[in-house]
């Protein structure tokens, strides 16, 4: 063997190894385990010198002591069997032993099942089949593979751990909750029995993270993060398995404590269960099928989802994001439950009526039509339906049956009594299919049949809440999850490594070497690059004439056709030979590019294809997408599309990741359904899991939520008869919530990681884009401005008469400067002015109505933020000056170190503002008639100015003119908004319909009252435009009426009005569609009238619109060459005949019986012509044109009838031949990958899009991991309140047991109450059709009474605090009304509204579960929290709903109703129109009704002379509106639900987080902020600081001294044992316990923890609001600065700076603090010495020589600020006669002040900050331990003064 053999053969044998070791991991770890180095192999000498030092195996001896316990109670660590076991498991070939076993037994299961059950039936029983011996061979390896795992490590229990310890364990964790490890602080799910794997609490994972007091949290970026241990080492993703396993190994971890052994143990104790039912013949009989066991068996396989490292590594990531998911479908679960109750309340047998036919008294047909009533043929009334005992209903609702119909209810309900709601197990089933989004408007739709109209609002509703908002939750978690994965690891969380982009999109050549780009020099490649431009043509040219062929071309153009593409494959060939001979003869560098290789394989291909044999072929169509694809080069030479597909593909490595574990997951699902449903469906089924191909499209159909109902009935009705319908209908449903709101949401957050910043580039683009913020605003001239004639004209100032004129008084002024002059944030003053100008005039009510209407309108401007330049200026001007004597003194020694640090902040953007408005005024002055609107109406004109109090101007302040009134402004916009809203109901009311009745009564005229409605209406807003444009002018004046987009967009409304009001007066019902169509515009002016709605309509539509065209265009792009390919391929062969016994189109000739209603009953048949047409299952489609080929790929590309579209391709069988179902299953994988790059990856690319606009527009797509989770920890914070408790506990007996009761979250009356609860849902559960009603109204009424008297004893122990919690209000609300209804229902109450009454009451109390779990607690609150977002955006959509239903019922309300169109479901009403308009937004159907109102003569009647209406459609009309009606609503506001939730939900990742802040710390603050807040004001005041900061734990500690450290705790450690002696110095201590106590007393530590304490003691003084102290939510944020986050890493660029601006202010105060306090010690030390001197010279006579008068300093002019009288002290008897320090200060400033007032206590600054020796603040503070260098630094500043006059104040009191 040589060299390069042996070579290649170790290549594959290690990488063998290394995916068997990910995939078999024999030591219990799976593919989610740790990544450590694959060990080396001592033949492969190369390995040795690859492998990195951190990664080194341990020796097998090692392994081998690691051995503990006995496993079993059998096998001890010296059993030789355990010996021999454990040496064969280390065995380095025994893991690809079982890789193998593992791949062969999913290749025989896919052999065993790939064959068709139709042609090759189930055989009963077992060893039928080879594929059955093997099977059995393969799972008693697979046993003794577990058997030999379960001997080295053990099954359950750890070896060495007696049982005494695991139940101690339990016990421990059971009565200490507090003790168990929460899975969501943890990298991944930790179970109990999982963290005593090695016979103690495992310390696998650390525990859950607390910041202690003596550190700050460092950032992510910084640490070592919990994701990167799941990623370990990117280089060898494939050895991730390797070291997990042999350290587990070496522990010794039981079999069954690992996920994935699970797994495996599941598997194969099912496959012998199964072995024993099927030889004992139990597995299938006639009655009932067992086959569960046998699908279980089939787990074994799912180990071969880490087959790769790209699918390990998504699994991995999912294991990360998985506790947060189960978190939030809990969440989901519980409002599905919910809606489930309501359904069933509501709902219950309403699907049991039928509309029966009837012949000659009997039951003749039960038709498939709900209903709720029926005409009497006696009495040819209404009447309702006949219950299951013959008895008509009270009342008719819903669909009537015609004459000759009655409406029955029967005893089942449709799809075999699947679909109902009955009882709660079915109504679930409703609502999971609601939420699904996909086949809920049958649902919907026939229960609006059974009951009543307004039913659906209930559907709605539901689909609104789960899907729209709800389940976006698992969007925004496996985004978050998975960005926060990138930003830790710096790899993606979809690839085992950093994948770069396959695009470079400043090279042409996409060619990346080593980083840089390489440029070829040749002349062959300089001659190639000026004619490049050539093949693009070419490509183009190329995919034209493809797409110029149809089914009916000629022979000879198709022969045209094929030489053109025969010429073209030349001249690429010629091309691609070009190309290579330019990078002779470095070929390699050819190789590099991957534009070249992949032109390369493009031209080989489509060389090898125009070979006769394969031209010829039937196959030859596939083969032309080697030609399509050359298609790609006009792609990128479109504008703008290279870049896009930067961002979509950048991640090639992640899609190609996702997308293979998309299909390994779909082919495990499709064996495991196979080996459960083969069989029992039947053939006529399309998916009818015959073999696993169409189980594979099945559980794919599923996948992608089409039809997916069709499979879940079809399945579950199937095995009805076999007692498998539960399982069927779970498992479907399971495989589609897991792949739809999992699976398909990861392709979201794989493109949304290409559009993402990257982590390191987050920090400079922040600072770029704050330095663009606060830069000047660059104005720009519009079009209007640059077309103004003014700018054109000589100036004509108003000359003034002024003697003496100074001569510098005039100042240029460049006349062509005209811009425009948008100020975003209008200046408040002259509103504010007009407001006050006013308020004298009206009521405190009418201002209180008005300031309503403004904030309605939302037409007042937010104020801006505090500027960084209001820090430096905070001051308390409420405070009078002697109340703070001491902030006043502070404040005084701030303004000298700010006069000593001037820094003068400029806002430079108000400055170029200010100077825009002068430069306006002066061109105004200079051309006196450009203010004048028509050159008339000057500024002084009384109308004019009526007009400019009525309206805001468009373009910023009015610089001369009239300011809006506040009042008449507020009350204008409100009469049009009444007009605007009465023009929608006229047209929601004059119908089409309506107006043709109308006309028919009353004949043709022009004075109905809709015409004088419409003619009203209109002159409302012809008034409207008049009074703006008088106020401000039309076009060339200041404020122009054209200068502001929203009213260009009005003056376009006013048009569309008044032309459609002139038609409808010119001819009497409109002149045509358009003209009718127009009516619908008035809808737009509720988006103009409101500021809000006019923000989000820009954040919809116009902020990243550029995006979305773009978006669309590259979509459309990708489908043409789709379409040629599906063109070639399937062109004239979709044909079939409508009578299916024929066999081609030959036979497809005269006449059939069609039985639509039943096909055994001939009798109701008719006679109907045959027809070989194109399919029309849904909709019409074909690919017989290029034309036709486009429009049915851009419908199926919103995953609405491509199920359809496939199924009659896979019955291709020839052409003019008779399709035959799934003959040609083969044609199924066009679709399979079309849906896979075009509906997947297209429909996500939408959805990242508009996340990314979301985020690009708050800001929140450059924001750093840390950032985001402090905007989110902000937001938790802001939501917390003060707890609303009594002031003092109640001393009585009874009321104190009561307050105990209702404030104790945890006793045992809390848990109770939540066990009644729960008791309470299972009652509301427990509901169905037909049980003992009167008997659940008994326990009702017996919870009701638990919950009233929970009441009384809340109310009685908490008072009138009582009150003030919101949850109390809605206790009272459900408990009194639950109680008020349920007592007369029970005491026989029959009432239909008293009974609906008492079913919401009971609804809403089981909410009350909400409030008692804090996972549901958590997401409750901020649901709440983005529902203003939502509700905003609801609003906007409605807007649009409310212009299309008009468009629709005007343009559609006459045509007549096709296959999917019934009463209900029609244009022919705005109320159906807009039900119309919902269910169609999710793309339920909207392709089909498309084309059923595009019918056009001769289906229909068109008008004529004497009939001027006509009932077709329009083909223009209805590809438009609905078009563009499904882009707008199901692209991009559906996904902008999507970007809301994502946006407003992201911080439940944080929950996780290191600023993370559980509820019972958020509990234990508001106990201690209790104490200090006994007034509940929501404020503390500075005197409560210091014992409140000492209070607090846990997070929020500040304490100076932990608390093992405090006093009491010292005490108590160092207590001598009983027996000793005690010292009577020390007493009861020990020495030595004290000292050991003492000496781990860390001095560092606590250095930092005081500064940390002065830190937040100083700016809490600051952060201070008038005289209420610091508010609750101000202190939450602030001790989260201190204790939560890093301001460096977690604080954006504008806050980090107004928090630095901060700090120094805290700097500066705690700067003076330290002086003060030296000055004070050095005047007491002096004064103590200078005591000590006296009392030893009393007996010394004293000699006293004066000294000379000495020279004052230099800087002693300075005057001397006052010391606050905080700081003084009290001085002693002895020394008062002696003036003070702070007497002396004060008196030398303030002369009149009486020395001796200003004796005060020691201050808590000055006690808090007499430590100087560490100071980490970005100023220059006074710090370091040696007291001369401090004394050096001060001397040189102006605090050298203070000290000085201090000394000399010393000196004048020994004098």
């Amino acid at each position: 063997m040589s060299a390069a053999s042996g070579a290649t053969l170790r290549a594959v044998s290690k990488h063998v190894r290394r995916v068997s070791l990910r995939v078999v991991s024999l030591a219990g770890g799976g593919p989610t385990e740790h990544a450590i180095k694959l060990e080396d192999d001592p033949s492969d000498p190369e390995e040795h010198n690859q492998t990195p030092p951190q990664a080194q195996p341990l020796p097998a001896a090692f392994s081998q002591s690691r051995l503990r316990g006995k496993t079993l109670g059998i096998f001890g660590p010296d059993s030789p069997i355990r010996l021999a076991v454990f040496h064969m498991m280390i065995w380095r070939w025994t893991e690809p032993i079982i890789l193998l076993l593992i791949f062969a037994n999913a290749i025989i299961l896919t052999i065993q099942s790939g064959r068709s059950v139709f042609t090759h039936p189930r055989p009963n029983g077992y060893f039928n089949e080879w594929e059955d011996y093997a099977l059995f061979v393969l799972f008693i390896l697979f046993t003794l593979e577990i058997l030999a795992r379960v001997i080295v490590s053990g099954l359950l229990v750890d070896p060495e751990l007696p049982f005494s310890t695991i139940r101690k364990n339990l016990v421990t964790l059971r009565r200490h909750p507090h003790l168990r490890p929460d899975p969501l602080s943890y990298p991944s799910t930790t179970s109990l029995t999982q963290g005593m794997e090695s016979g103690v609490l495992h310390d696998k994972y650390p525990p859950p993270r607390t910041h202690h007091a003596l550190s700050k949290p460092k950032s992510a970026s910084g640490k070592r993060g919990w994701s990167k241990d799941f990623f370990g080492v990117t280089e060898a993703p494939f050895q991730e398995a390797v070291a997990k396993q042999r350290s587990l190994s070496e522990q010794g971890r039981p079999y069954l404590r690992h996920s994935w052994n699970r797994v495996d143990f599941i598997a194969v104790v099912s496959f012998w269960i199964m072995f024993a039912l099927s030889i004992t013949g139990h597995e299938s009989t006639p009655s009932a099928h067992i086959y569960i066991f046998r699908a279980l068996s089939v787990l074994r396989v799912s180990r071969l989802l880490a087959v790769t490292s790209g699918t390990a590594t998504i699994m991995r990531s999912l294991k990360i994001a998985g506790p947060l998911l189960v978190r939030v479908a809990y969440f989901v679960l519980f409002a599905m439950i919910l809606f489930s109750i309501v359904g069933v309340q509501s709902f219950q047998g309403s699907y049991r009526r039928n509309c029966v036919l009837q012949a000659d008294g009997q039951d003749f047909l039960n038709i498939t039509q709900t209903c709720g009533g029926h005409i009497d043929p006696t009495t040819m009334t209404k009447v309702g339906f006949l219950d299951i005992n013959g008895i008509n209903a009270d009342t008719a609702k819903g669909f009537i049956c015609p004459l000759g119909q009655l409406c029955k209810e029967s005893s089942t309900n449709p799809n075999t009594n699947l679909e109902s709601f009955d009882n709660i197990l079915f109504a679930a089933l409703q609502v999971v299919i609601v939420a699904s989004a996909n086949g809920w408007s049958p649902v919907m739709y026939n229960m609006m049949d059974a009951e009543y109209f307004i039913s659906c609002f209930f559907f709605i509703i539901c689909l609104l809440i789960l899907n729209f908002w709800l389940i976006n939750l698992f969007v925004a978690v496996i985004t978050n999850t998975f960005s926060a994965i990138r930003a830790e690891t710096q790899t993606s969380a979809f690839g085992a490594g950093t994948a770069g982009p396959i695009l470079d999109e400043q090279d042409e050549g996409w060619s990346i070497i080593d980083g840089k780009h390489i440029r070829s020099t040749s002349a062959l490649l300089k001659w190639y690059e000026y004619v490049s431009f050539t093949w693009v043509v070419l490509a183009l040219v190329s995919l034209a004439f493809q797409a110029s062929r149809a089914a009916d071309s000629t022979d000879d153009y198709k022969k045209m056709l094929d030489d053109v593409e025969f010429y073209l494959t030349i001249a690429f060939d010629v091309e691609i030979v070009w190309r290579i001979a330019g990078h002779f003869p470095d070929w390699r560098s050819f190789k590099s590019k991957t534009h070249n290789n992949l032109d390369l394989v493009l031209a080989i291909g489509s060389s090898i294809v125009q070979i006769p044999a394969i031209h010829r072929s039937r196959v030859y169509p596939w083969f032309t997408i080697f030609q399509l694809a050359r298609f790609y080069r006009v792609i990128l030479f479109v504008p703008r599309m290279r870049p896009l597909l930067l961002q979509v593909f950048g991640n090639m490595r992640g899609l190609v990741n996702m997308s293979l574990f998309l299909l390994l997951t779909n082919f495990l699902g499709a064996l495991i359904t196979v080996q459960l449903f083969r069989g029992d469906i039947q053939s006529t089924v399309n998916m009818n899991f015959a073999q696993v191909y169409s189980g594979f499209l099945a559980m794919y159909q599923v996948f992608s939520s089409e039809n997916w109902t069709d499979v879940l009935y079809g399945t579950s009705q199937a095995e009805v008869p076999f007692k498998q319908a539960p399982i069927a209908i779970l498992l479907v449903s399971g495989w589609f919530l897991f792949a739809n709101f999992i699976l398909l949401q990861m392709f979201i957050a794989v493109i949304n990681e290409n559009f993402e910043v990257a982590e390191e580039q987050k920090r400079a683009q922040q600072v770029q884009a704050y330095i663009r913020q606060t830069e000047p605003a660059s104005t720009g001239v519009n079009w209007i401005d640059r077309w103004n004639p003014y700018r054109f004209m000589r100036a004509n100032p108003k000359a003034i008469v002024v003697d003496n004129l100074p001569s510098n008084l005039i100042l240029p002024m460049n006349k062509s400067v005209v811009r425009d002059q948008r100020v975003v944030n209008q200046s408040n003053t002259t509103q504010t002015a007009s407001a006050f100008a006013i308020g004298g005039e009206v009521s405190s009510s009418m201002q209180g109505f008005t300031m309503m209407l403004r904030r309605f309108f939302a037409t007042d401007p937010e104020t801006e933020a505090v500027p960084l330049t209001a820090l430096k200026g905070l001051r308390r001007e409420s405070v009078a000056p002697g109340d703070l004597p001491e902030h006043d003194e502070t404040e005084r020694h701030l303004e000298v170190l700010a006069a000593v640090n001037t820094e003068a902040h400029i806002d430079e953007d108000h400055d170029a503002t200010a100077e825009q408005r002068a430069q306006r005024a002066d061109f105004i002055a200079a051309h006196p008639t450009y203010d004048k609107t028509f050159w008339v109406f000057s500024q002084k004109h009384k109308l004019r100015k009526l007009c400019q109090k009525l309206v805001i101007p468009s373009n910023g302040d009015r610089i001369f003119g009239t300011p809006p009134s506040f009042v008449l402004q507020a009350f204008f916009q409100l009469i049009i908004l009444l007009a605007v809203v009465g023009g929608i109901i006229v047209a929601a009311i004059a119908t089409p319909i309506y107006r043709r009745q109308y006309y028919m009564q009353h004949g043709f005229m022009r004075s109905s009252w809709f015409d004088i409605a419409e003619v009203t209406f209109g002159f409302v807003l012809v008034v409207e435009f008049l009074v703006k444009i008088l106020a401000d002018g039309f076009i060339f004046t200041p404020n122009a009426y054209l200068l502001s987009i929203w009213n260009v967009v009005d003056f376009l409304i006013l048009i569309a009005l008044l032309v459609n009001v002139g038609s409808t007066l010119a001819v009497i019902g409109g002149i045509s569609r358009l003209t009718r169509s127009l009516k619908a515009f008035r809808a737009l002016r509720l988006i103009t009238l409101f500021g809000w709605m006019r923000n989000t309509f820009h954040s919809v539509i116009f902020a990243g619109a550029a995006r979305i065209f773009d978006a669309a265009v590259l979509a459309i792009l990708y489908m043409i060459p789709y379409a040629v390919w599906g063109l070639n391929i399937f062109s004239g062969l979709l044909l079939s005949c409508n009578d299916g016994n024929r066999i081609g189109k030959s036979d497809c000739v005269n006449e059939y019986i069609n039985t639509p209603l039943d096909s055994s009953n001939v009798n109701l048949g008719f006679l109907a012509p045959r027809v070989w047409a194109n399919p029309t299952q849904g909709t019409v489609y074909s690919f017989d044109t290029f034309r036709a080929s486009l429009l049915i790929l851009f419908e199926i590309v919103s995953l609405e009838g491509w199920i359809n579209v496939m199924a009659a391709a896979t019955g291709i069988t020839g052409l003019d031949s008779q399709p035959v179902l799934n003959s040609a299953q083969v044609n199924s994988i066009f679709f399979l990958a079309y849906n896979l790059l075009g509906a997947v990856v297209i429909l996500t690319l939408f959805v990242s899009i508009i996340i990314g606009n979301f985020s690009s527009r708050s800001g929140m797509a450059l924001l750093t991991s840390e950032q985001r989770q402090w905007i989110d920890l902000q937001k938790l914070l802001n939501r917390q309140t003060p707890s609303k408790r009594p002031k003092v506990r109640p001393t009585s007996r009874y009321r104190s047991w009561c307050f105990d009761r209702a404030v104790h979250k945890h006793g045992w009356w809390s848990r109770l109450m939540t066990i009644m609860y729960c008791l309470h849902i299972i009652a509301l559960t427990s509901e169905t059709f037909d049980n003992f009603t009167w008997l659940r109204n008994v326990v009702f009424l017996f919870l009701t009474c638990v919950y009233f008297i929970d009441l009384i004893i809340r109310v009685y122990g908490l008072g009138w605090s009582f009150l003030l919690n919101g949850w109390n209000l809605f206790d009272v609300f459900v408990v009194m009304g639950s109680f008020a209804t349920t007592l007369p229902v029970v005491f026989g109450s029959d009432g239909y509204v008293m009974q609906q009454l008492q079913k919401l009451f009971l609804v809403c109390i089981a909410f009350k579960l909400v409030q008692k779990f804090n996972s549901l607690n958590q997401l409750f609150k901020t649901a709440v929290a983005s529902l203003p977002a939502i509700v905003q955006l609801l609003l906007l959509w409605f807007a649009l709903f409310v212009f299309f239903a008009i468009a629709m019922v005007e343009v559609f309300a006459l045509t007549r109703l096709g296959s999917q169109e019934t009463h209900n479901a029609n244009y022919q009403s705005f109320g159906k129109a807009l039900v119309m308009l919902a269910f169609m937004c999710t793309g339920e159907g909207w392709n089909a009704y498309m084309h059923n109102y595009a019918v056009v003569y001769p289906a229909c009647t068109p008008s004529s002379a004497k009939d001027p209406d006509s009932d077709c459609g329009s083909i223009e009309w209805a590809f438009f509106l609905f078009i563009f009606w499904n882009v707008l609503s199901m692209y991009i506001f559906v996904n902008m639900f999507t970007g809301v939730v994502v946006e407003n939900f992201s911080y439940v990742f944080s929950l996780t987080g290191p600023t993370s802040v559980t509820r019972e710390e958020m509990r234990a603050f508001k106990k201690v902020w209790a104490e200090f807040d006994p007034g509940r004001t929501g404020y503390i005041t500075r005197s409560k600081f210091v014992a409140f900061f000492g209070k607090l734990s846990g997070n929020f500690e500040v304490s100076i001294y932990p608390s093992e450290f405090r006093v009491p705790n010292i005490i108590n450690a160092s207590q001598l044992p009983e027996g000793i002696t005690p010292d009577k110095h020390l007493k009861s201590l020990d020495s030595r316990k004290l000292n050991s106590v003492l000496n781990k007393i860390d001095p560092v530590a606590i250095r930092k923890r005081r500064m940390l304490y002065n830190r937040l003691y100083h700016e809490a003084l600051i952060s201070e609001e008038d005289r209420k102290g610091i508010s609750f939510n101000n202190m939450l944020l602030l001790l989260a600065h201190y204790k939560l986050i890093d301001d460096d890493e977690a604080l954006r660029v504008d806050e980090l700076l107004l928090r630095r601006t901060t700090i120094d202010y805290v700097t500066d105060r705690m700067n003076l603090d330290r002086v003060r306090s030296l000055l004070r010690m050095i005047y007491h030390r002096r004064k103590y010495l200078a005591l000590r001197e006296e009392q030893s010279r009393e007996d010394i006579p004293a000699i006293v020589v004066d000294d000379p008068p000495s020279t004052p300093p230099l800087f002693a002019s300075q005057p001397i600020i006052h010391t606050p009288a905080s700081l003084r002290v009290e001085t002693s008897s002895n020394s008062s006669q002696r003036p003070s320090l702070d007497q002396t200060l004060a008196s030398e400033s303030n002369p009149s002040t009486p020395a001796r007032r200003h004796t005060r206590r020691i201050s808590d600054i000055s006690m808090l900050s007499a430590d100087f020796t560490y100071s980490p603040s970005p100023r220059n503070s006074i710090s370091g331990g040696d007291t001369t260098q401090v004394l050096t630094s001060m001397s040189n500043s102006i605090w050298g003064e203070m000290m000085l006059q201090a000394a000399e104040e010393e000196d004048d009191d020994h004098a």
